[in-house]
């Protein structure tokens, strides 16, 4: 008997077609390789300046995610659901969201709009009236319940770069009970109990963090899932010999992640190692990490060049082109912070998407809203003026 092999998960890209015309869509892949080669095979002549939106270590999350929120869809469908994140991440926000909302419903809208008019112009009984108005007004109504999980979302990132961690809690908590009801919000609330753990880990210790996770309902069945959200703990203590070794152990499990290898240029970069910095971040493509990782890449040069004073001039030319693209992300999304990481300011996502090395997005029924702070993996600087956290609750 043949047993049914799942299909891998979704890549979101950005491209420009042969006429030159921007372009985007899907592919199926397992690695951002195999992602590449996809589509390059998918016409002839082969797009150019490919971008994927989509990062390995949450690839089958996000594709698992618009699933249950959207269902199956068909490839019209997916190329809008493209588009709409594009955009989102373009131009991130709530008219945004709105504005997608009110075209994907055009067609329901318009149809209940003329048949308002009509029973308005026949004077139909008023009960059939309101149901009509009721039915015009549904997608609204769906718009505004999911708007309520995107802000408790949004305001969970908010309380883990800040270092809320009473707040964070209350959220994390409240994710978790959403979730029992949707799945499409399980990635969310895990999202928030590995966010939890970062400050379980300073009180208590990694290992304990880690346990507290493996029992956690929402920790994904796939051990390779879950070591690729937990490898960065160690950094919560300061621990970056053991974020490196974990690191390099997920490494060993995904063979060529770009966002592995650019996070691991990151450490040793921050270490001093900086032959071993500079060979890894000499093996990236940007293309194959997502919109921003070029900002990775301009603040690991410059930190390398850090270390030499006759490189001054270098540095700071590198430093400065990587904070300027940070900063070109705040002001397109409010909501991403640094934080002093494994030697660069880690940027949330979105989104989902798509945003960031991380991306952390939540569906909307526009089809896919995207969070630019989604992985702020750490709390900011303030958070590490407060008292030693402990466990509330």
């Amino acid at each position: 008997m043949t047993t049914h092999q799942p299909q891998p998960p979704r890549w979101l890209y950005q491209a420009q077609d042969a006429q030159g015309r921007p372009t985007e869509g899907f592919v199926h892949a397992q690695t951002a390789e195999e992602a590449m080669q996809a589509i390059a095979a998918l016409q002839q002549p082969p797009l150019t300046q490919v971008q994927l939106h989509t990062s390995g270590l949450y690839a089958r999350a996000m594709t698992e995610m618009a699933d249950d929120a959207l269902g199956t869809l068909d490839v019209k469908a997916l190329r809008q659901l493209a588009r709409d994140q594009i955009e989102a991440q373009e131009n991130p926000g709530l008219w945004t969201t709105l504005r997608q909302l009110l075209r994907n419903n055009r067609t329901w809208l318009l149809v209940c709009a003329a048949l308002v008019a009509l029973a308005v112009w026949r004077q139909w009984s008023p009960w059939v009236q309101g149901i009509l108005v009721l039915a015009m007004l549904a997608p609204l109504g769906v718009f505004a319940y999911m708007h309520r999980f995107q802000r408790m979302y949004q305001q969970m990132l908010h309380a883990h770069a800040t270092g809320d961690l009473p707040r964070l809690d209350v959220l994390a908590q409240r994710l978790a009970r959403a979730a029992e009801r949707h799945a499409f919000l399980r990635q969310p609330a895990w999202d928030a109990a590995v966010r939890m753990a970062w400050f379980e880990a300073r009180a208590e210790g990694v290992d304990a963090a880690i346990l507290r996770l493996r029992i956690h309902p929402m920790r994904p069945a796939d051990e390779g899932e879950f070591l690729a959200r937990i490898y960065t703990l160690p950094l919560a203590t300061g621990d970056h010999a053991g974020f490196t070794a974990s690191l390099r152990d997920l490494m060993a499990q995904r063979p060529g992640e770009p966002t592995l290898q650019m996070d691991l240029a990151l450490g040793e970069a921050r270490a001093g190692h900086t032959d071993e910095a500079q060979r890894l971040v000499d093996m990236l493509q940007p293309a194959m990490l997502p919109p921003h990782g070029q900002a990775f890449i301009d603040w690991v040069r410059g930190m390398i060049a850090l270390r030499d004073p006759a490189r001054a001039g270098e540095a700071a030319s590198h430093l400065g082109k990587a904070c300027e693209q940070f900063l070109g992300l705040v002001r397109k999304a409010p909501g991403a912070w640094p934080w002093p990481g494994a030697g660069a300011p880690k940027w949330g996502a979105p989104c989902l998407p798509q945003c960031s090395l991380w991306p952390g997005t939540m569906p909307s029924p526009s089809g896919w809203r995207c969070w630019s702070a989604s992985c702020a993996r750490a709390p900011e600087r303030g958070a590490e003026r407060r008292p030693t956290p402990t466990r509330a609750g």
